[in-house]
Parts: C-alpha cells; sequence; structure tokens
C-alpha cells in the first residue's frame, strides 16, 4: 500500500509540478477550453461608441461567447472562435481583450483564488459604421473593396471587403468559407493586390509635373489606347477631344503615360512609387501587404510599368492612401484604425498613429493634379462620382488583370469640408468594366464619410 501511494504521489507531482506547463497546453486538454470560455472578452466599438463585438455570458452555465452586431465590419473586427482562432482586429488586439497583462501579480492571485473569470480590456475603433455600412451595401453583389479615410488624420472610416462573411454563422460554415473560390475570409481592402492600370496616372503624371518634364497643357498627338501582351487598353472615359495631356488624364488613356514613364527613367519611376507608398505595406495594426521593390524592378521597363500592368500590384488601402496625399496638398497622413483602449474600470487612453505624414509632391504640383481630378470628376472619366453639393476630386480607370486578362474597374477621389479636413477613399470592383459603377460607389461613400466627420 505505501509503495502504491508513493507511485501515486511521484506521478501527480510530476505532471503536476515537472510536465505542468506541457499538459495543460495539450489541444485536446478540455481545461483550456473551458478556461477560455470562462474569459469575458473586452468588446469592440465604432468611433461613435456604437457596439461592434460583444461578450454575452450564458446565465445558466457561466460560459462566454462571441457576438457580433453588423456583418458589415467583419473585415475590419474579424472573428473568435475556440475552434478557429482569431482574425482583424480580434487577432491583432487579442491580448489586450482577453486581459493578458492588465493585472499585477497581486490582483492576479486573488482574481485565482476568488474564482473569478478573467476580464478583458476594451477597444474603440477609428470605423464609422454608417460609412462602413454604406460601403458594403453598395458592394452588393460585387466583388471588391471601398476604403474611406479622414485627412489629414488618416483615420479609417470605412474598410469594406466583398465577398465576406458573417462572424456569427462561422462555426457552422468554416468549412464553406474555405473552399469557396471567391475567398470570403480575405480583406480585399488590405490584403488583396490588384494591377493599377490606368489609376496609376495619378501618380505618374504628378512625378512627371514635379520634375518639370511636362506640363499639363503639352499637346498630345500620339496614340491613346495602350497594347498590353496583344491586349489592348483602352481609354477609360471619352477620348474625343483628347489634344493635351491633361484631357489624357481626364479621360484616362494610357498611351501617352507610357512615354512619359520612359522619358523619366526608372529611377524616378520608382522615386514616385516609393513616396506615394506603394512599395511599402501600411502599418494599420490588421495585416496589410504590399509587393517589393524588387519585384517591381525585375518585371518592368518603365514603360510598361506607368501604364499600371507591370509588375506593381496594390491594395485598395494603398490607393486610399494616394487620394488622401492630393487631398492633404501632397502631403500622406499615417494610416490608423485603433483609437483607443480601456483596462477594466479604466479610462479610454488615446492610440497614437504608427508614423508620420510624408512628403509625397510639391504644393503646386498637387495643386495642379487636384484641378484634374476636380475635371474629371465634373466632367471626365469619374463624373459619376458627382452626388450631392460638395465638390469631388476623383479619378478612375481601367485595369487588366490575371492570365485570363479579365478587367478591374478603380476610382480614387475625395471631397472637402471647408474646415481644412477631407475625406479620401478608393473603390476597387473585380471583373468589372463599368468605372461609373465604381465613381458612383466612391462619391456615395464620400458623401457619407463626410456627413460622418462634420
Amino acid at each position: 500500500m505505501l509503495a502504491a501511494f508513493a507511485i501515486v504521489a511521484l506521478t501527480l507531482g510530476y505532471w503536476g509540478l515537472v510536465r505542468s506547463e506541457s499538459l495543460l497546453a495539450r489541444e485536446d486538454n478540455p481545461r483550456r477550453i473551458l478556461d477560455e470560455q470562462r474569459v469575458r472578452r473586452g468588446t469592440i466599438y465604432d468611433r461613435n461608441g456604437r457596439v461592434l463585438a460583444e461578450t454575452v455570458v450564458n446565465p445558466d452555465t457561466g460560459l462566454a461567447s462571441r457576438e457580433y452586431v453588423s456583418p458589415s465590419v467583419a473585415p475590419v473586427v474579424g472573428y473568435y472562435s475556440l475552434r478557429f482562432g482569431v482574425g482583424g482586429v480580434e487577432a491583432a488586439q487579442d491580448d489586450f481583450l482577453r486581459g493578458v497583462g492588465l493585472l499585477d501579480a497581486r490582483q492576479e492571485l486573488v482574481r485565482d483564488l476568488l474564482h473569478e473569470p478573467p476580464v478583458g480590456g476594451d477597444v474603440r475603433l477609428t470605423i464609422d459604421l454608417d460609412v462602413q455600412g454604406t460601403a458594403a451595401r453598395l458592394l452588393e453583389g460585387q466583388a471588391g473593396a471601398v476604403v474611406v479615410l479622414s485627412v489629414p488624420e488618416g483615420e479609417v472610416l470605412a474598410l469594406a471587403s466583398a465577398p465576406s462573411f458573417d462572424p456569427n454563422e462561422l462555426s457552422d460554415r468554416w468549412d464553406e468559407l474555405i473552399a469557396d473560390p471567391d475567398a470570403p475570409l480575405l480583406n480585399r481592402a488590405t490584403q488583396g493586390l490588384y494591377q493599377p492600370g490606368e489609376i496609376l496616372q495619378s501618380v505618374i503624371l504628378g512625378a512627371a509635373l514635379n520634375s518639370g518634364s511636362v506640363s499639363v497643357d503639352d499637346e498630345w498627338f500620339g496614340p491613346l489606347s495602350a497594347s498590353v501582351d496583344n491586349l489592348i487598353l483602352p481609354c477609360a472615359g471619352d477620348s474625343l477631344g483628347v489634344e493635351t495631356i491633361g484631357d489624357a488624364f481626364i479621360a484616362a488613356c494610357p498611351a501617352p503615360f507610357d512615354r512619359m514613364a520612359t522619358d523619366l527613367g526608372e529611377d524616378r519611376v520608382l522615386a514616385a512609387l516609393r513616396d506615394f507608398g506603394l512599395l511599402s505595406a501600411p502599418a494599420l495594426g490588421i495585416p496589410t501587404d504590399a509587393v517589393t521593390e524588387e519585384e517591381v524592378i525585375a518585371a518592368d521597363d518603365p514603360g510598361r510599368l506607368a501604364v499600371g500592368q507591370g509588375g506593381l500590384t496594390v491594395s485598395p488601402l494603398q490607393m486610399a492612401l494616394v487620394a488622401a496625399a492630393y487631398a492633404d496638398h501632397g502631403r500622406m497622413p499615417p494610416v490608423q484604425l485603433i483609437e483607443a483602449r480601456r483596462a477594466p474600470d479604466g479610462p479610454w487612453q488615446e492610440v497614437e498613429a504608427s508614423g508620420n505624414p510624408r512628403g509625397t509632391l510639391s504644393r503646386a504640383s498637387a495643386e495642379a493634379m487636384v484641378e484634374l481630378m476636380g475635371r474629371a470628376a465634373d466632367e471626365g472619366v469619374a463624373s459619376a462620382a458627382a452626388v450631392g453639393q460638395s465638390r469631388v476630386y476623383g479619378h478612375a480607370g481601367l485595369a487588366l488583370s490575371g492570365p485570363e486578362a479579365t478587367t478591374n474597374a478603380w476610382f480614387i477621389g475625395f471631397m472637402r469640408a471647408g474646415d481644412g479636413r477631407a475625406v479620401a477613399a478608393a473603390v476597387l470592383l473585380e471583373n468589372s468594366a463599368d468605372v461609373s459603377r465604381a465613381s458612383h460607389i466612391g462619391g456615395e461613400v464620400l458623401r457619407s464619410a463626410l456627413n460622418a466627420i462634420r
């Protein structure tokens, strides 16, 4: 009997002390699941204090579950699942939302002795639920993405991606979502990389104006469409009456920009892409993506790159920042998604944006581009963006994409509030040649955002 008790004591000591950490870490340990279900995960709010994600406790079992108020914010907020993990803001702020590190050693000991569940902190986003809902509604039935930013703060007001998913149904639909070829779990706004096509004209012409190598009034007598791998990239707008470089921009005609980039040379083209942040992933707090400069250099000559059909691919977030730079006279803001956090029973603590504003062009060059963007939205390729009484400044264009050379439609633009502030947006529609629809979506979300910041 003594020997048996000794064996039991040694076994318990071994697993309880020597191997306790590895035992607790086992995926099949039911205590981990029960402990996780006891966590009172913090609430995620929009900029106006409206709940986006919260924890609901079953009064009978004391176990917690996660609920999401609006599926429209799924690309931003992400999901939390005991079975499938975390994504989006739920992943980026996981430790804080779970309460990790929010208590000192004494408080942790007291909580454990009293068997109190862990309580996480709350997170407030820069997202505006109304603007996000508008963007998601306008994308219904269309694969693509919409990004809306405030200027000069660089706060993300909307980050919509379609098709999307309902995080409340994740457990029931996980296998279906993973197998879906349309990739509803992919955040197209931040991680989708697309050929920029004609929308890159806003960067190339800005760089050429800044270098002094062209003027918007320079005459153009050459072709307007561009040849890309035996395919034709046409003007996205009405090319009748195109006589100058400025006219070519307003109608989104690609051929002049091929010549323009050749005259600029590879070094200055790459410098422009670098200055506008197109060769680096924006620091947002959730996953973002970007092509590397080495990949661009390996794939391109300056002319092909300038028409947006080379090795450069960009995300809608990156192009929204280009629009934001023009809205702020050539100054690109740092981008921000997490506005504030608070520990349990504590005050809100503001979160500073990561990075600093960066210059892109001289103020004079930026203003020359802004005037062209105003004309493009008034009477040119982006005229469908004109909504309400506030003037829209924008550009739209087509891009050929993928081995099957499908067509995508782009819009970028901004609206000013009159007090030095503005809102900027980018719209990407997959498998669509409808630049009017892209522009209309852009105009609608800009108007919604302008109302939100006033």
